[in-house]
């Protein structure tokens, strides 16, 4: 017994060091259990033998510890794990790091801030970058290949260093998107890398006014050709503005202006680079209705336009006369997830025209309605639509290219018109308690006449899920 209390005197002191140099633990996390249902997301693309239909249940868990170690010095680890329900498998089972970073407060001075590792990180309304990523980004664990679009791995490793000069913030990046060949052989110089700063102003008026300015540089090393092709990295150079205000009580107006520059590298086995040339543009209001008649309900009407430009022909060879690239590259965007669109198409080459509305029918629920409009904004081209009239499936374009939720690709029909389709989407959420909600959602995508009649199928999703936050 003796012995025994020795040896726990023991351990105590050793572990002692280890459990003084932390002030403080927090754990949280979430648990987030979704019922899916999809039919026709390849618009009854005649080309495909079975078209795209989905039924499954999956759980998504996340688990966090936030320590405090000193007053300037934090350590954040997650888990996540993401699994198709009575999937068993090995990536079923995974369980990842979706964040593991160090902050470092007043660093060298007391206006910086270090933070250093996998990380969160959005600017604006997500509308350039992100670390979410699109929600086009591969998933990887249970639901890769089955719904990655819905995947809540939401990080990329990055150093950022925030200054604070009140009312002034600058943020600088540097991240990892993605290291490829690191074997020590072969290719060495192939990263893809993502740079830039945000400048945060407040202006402090009245109207609670803020002013972002921004400049990223994605550079895909990758594209590279072996010495002596000619091809250059894929460069995307994007300086932008966006401004918030709310002019009056209950109204919040916010503008957004970006442009991209760089080098456009073409296709393998080409010497082709091109100047990239696009710009996007988009405006979103938002305004909870202060009459006193509907006040309690708390109703919210929103409405947003959103341009990409586009490139009319997007993997054409360009030569001296056709040297421009112009489709925006939606570089780390994290924009109108949920919807059907979001998964089908990238946010390029585009014009979206976006009206919602929610209200509190009762105190613990509320309903929303939203309605989306899709354009392009250069026609597609599409080598075989003249011959396209009644032609059969091997009438297909050689261009365009519509994503799927379990990762696939699928080249429907497409005509010049530019009508890409419209999406209504109606929802219930209720909040149960404080921590657990319950929501419900159902929206249909009807296709335009930017699709060939052969792909004219109405796209539907249906989701059910009961999220719980600790």
């Amino acid at each position: 017994m003796k012995k025994l209390l020795l040896a726990v005197l023991m351990a105590s002191l050793v572990a002692m060091p280890a459990f003084a140099s932390v002030q403080n633990v927090k754990i949280s996390g979430d648990i987030d259990s979704t019922w899916v249902v999809r039919d026709q997301f390849d618009l009854g693309d005649v080309t495909i033998a079975e078209n795209f239909y989905q039924n499954f249940l999956m759980t998504q868990t996340r688990l966090r510890v936030d320590a405090d170690l000193t007053d300037n010095v934090q350590a954040t680890v997650a888990l996540i794990n993401e699994r198709v329900w009575d999937e068993e498998d090995a990536a079923n089972s995974d369980i990842d790091v979706n964040l593991a970073f160090v902050t470092l407060k007043e660093m060298l001075y007391s206006p910086l801030t270090v933070i250093i590792g996998r990380q969160v990180f959005a600017y604006g309304n997500s509308f350039v970058v992100d670390a979410t990523g699109t929600n086009n980004a591969t998933a990887t664990g249970g639901i890769n290949n089955v719904a990655e679009d819905m995947t809540k791995r939401s990080a990329l490793d990055a150093v950022r260093m925030v200054l604070d000069y009140n009312p002034l913030t600058i943020d600088i990046v540097a991240a990892k998107v993605d290291a490829n060949n690191l074997l020590g052989t072969g290719a060495q110089d192939d990263d893809v890398d993502l740079f830039g700063s945000n400048a945060n102003y407040q202006v402090g008026d009245a109207w609670q006014s803020v002013v972002e300015a921004y400049f990223w540089a994605k550079i895909y090393q990758s594209t590279k050709g072996t010495s002596g092709t000619g091809r250059k990295p894929d460069t995307v150079y994007t300086p932008g503005i966006h401004a918030s205000t709310n002019p009056v009580k209950g109204l919040n107006v916010s503008a957004e202006l970006a442009l991209q520059r760089g080098n456009k590298a073409a296709t393998a086995g080409t010497t082709d680079n091109v100047k990239r040339e696009a710009q996007a543009a988009q405006i979103i209001t938002s305004y909870q209705v202060q009459a006193e008649a509907v006040k309690k309900w708390e109703p919210v009407v929103v409405g947003a336009y959103t341009y990409v430009s586009g490139d009319s022909n997007a993997v054409e060879a360009k030569g001296s006369t056709n040297d421009r690239y112009t489709a925006w590259d939606p570089m780390f965007e994290n924009q109108s997830g949920g919807t059907i669109y979001n998964t089908l198409f990238d946010l390029t080459n585009a014009h979206i025209m976006t009206a919602k509305a929610s209200v509190k029918p009762l105190e613990d629920v509320t309903a929303t309605l939203q309605w989306d409009a899709l354009w392009v904004d250069n026609e597609v081209f599409n080598g075989n639509q003249g011959n396209c009239g009644g032609a059969g499936p091997s009438c297909s374009p050689t261009s365009f290219t519509m994503r799927q939720p379990d990762g696939s690709t699928t080249s429907p029909r497409t005509t010049t018109n530019k009508k890409v389709g419209d999406e209504v989407g109606v929802g219930l959420l209720y909040a149960y308690t404080e921590d657990v909600t319950f929501g419900a959602k159902a929206s249909w995508f009807t296709p335009g006449e930017f699709f060939h009649s052969d792909n004219d199928e109405t796209a539907s999703q249906f989701i059910l899920n009961g999220n719980v936050i600790f």
